[in-house]
């Protein structure tokens, strides 16, 4: 095999991971959000007499709390991938 086929195989194999990569934190982030929404959805259901929120209230606190567990598991894949490359 030449060196421009084997050069060729690590770049479709490294595109490959990497939007594998891109894939798997979209999907974790989605479920992130979904965990949150649903959380505060619940909970304001049997706090309905204490906890006075708007459901535009519950969707902001989701986009932000989705945003930082988003960014705190891209931190954590991204060290993994680091030490992976490093064996």
């Amino acid at each position: 095999m030449t060196n421009e086929g084997r050069n060729d195989h690590h770049t479709a194999e490294s595109v490959r991971d990497s939007l594998l990569f891109v894939l798997q934190w979209l999907a974790v982030t989605v479920g992130i959000f979904a965990w949150w929404m649903g959380l505060q959805l619940v909970v304001s259901f049997f706090a309905v007499n204490v906890w006075h929120v708007t459901l535009e209230q519950i969707l902001w606190r989701s986009i932000w709390l989705t945003l930082v567990c988003s960014a705190a598991y891209l931190l954590v894949m991204l060290r993994r991938d680091e030490v992976k490359r490093r064996r």
